[in-house]
């Protein structure tokens, strides 16, 4: 007598392990898909992040901190209109909160929409009184406004609430530039350059501080430095006037 196998039992099996998999799939909580999106978010797999936080948002629509942390992963994936629409949500969802203000002030800012960014870093202040970023970020468009004495201001409060916030002093030392502030600017240079070494910004501006007080031999010095660290607009300088 032959002997045949039956397929049906391994397709039996086969289904039945299938459902176990997706009722597995099926019953991870939004607590779950939130901690596994902030893990994949802090390997930079935005994508897989934003995977997460859509299931953990399908699971948990009135989770304010869910659409925030979705329009941040967004935010660094450049989706800037779907960050957007997501730091809204968050913000109606939670009308408190600061970063959510924050990072739709920073992509107002990007747009050029200076005095709606303004508003959104006057919220996240309002709401967070010593977040540095929002002063900063709220100085810049000050400046781009014209408003130099009030993005001194923010520059300075930044730097009060973060004693090492070079960017912030690197700011703040544009401004005073600007307006032929020169010792202070170069202060803010100097302090900007001793927190971070690397700051290519800081040396290209100081050196062309120092060159508008005619000291050559230290702007060429700060251009080189400049190049060193990859920029092209120092090297030009450096073939226009330190040869």
């Amino acid at each position: 007598m032959q002997l045949t196998l039956s397929a049906r039992p391994f397709t039996r099996i086969y289904l039945f392990c299938l459902l176990l998999v997706l009722a597995a799939s099926s019953c991870k909580t939004a607590k779950t898909h939130y901690r596994e999106g902030l893990e994949r978010a802090s390997k930079d797999d935005y994508i897989g992040a934003v995977r997460e936080y859509d299931a953990a948002i399908a699971k948990k629509p009135d989770d304010g901190s869910l659409y925030r942390l979705r329009g941040v992963a967004k935010y660094e994936m450049d989706d800037f209109d779907g960050a957007l629409a997501d730091f809204s949500q968050a913000i109606l969802l939670v009308p408190t909160d600061a970063e959510s203000f924050k990072f739709r002030g920073d992509i107002r800012q990007n747009r050029g929409q200076y005095k709606q960014a303004i508003e959104d870093y006057n919220q996240a202040i309002t709401h967070q009184p010593n977040y540095a970023k929002a002063y900063n970020n709220r100085g810049l468009n000050r400046a781009r406004l014209k408003d130099t004495k009030g993005a001194v201001q923010d520059f300075s409060q930044a730097i009060l609430l973060q004693g090492d916030y070079a960017v912030a002093y690197l700011n703040r030392a544009n401004v005073r530039m600007r307006q032929k502030q020169y010792n202070l600017a170069l202060e803010d240079y100097d302090k900007a350059i001793s927190l971070d070494a690397n700051m290519v910004q800081a040396f290209y501006n100081r050196g062309v501080l120092k060159h508008t007080q005619k000291n050559r031999r230290a702007a060429c010095s700060d251009w080189q430095r400049a190049f060193e660290l990859g920029s092209p607009e120092a090297g030009n300088l450096l073939n226009r006037f330190c040869k």
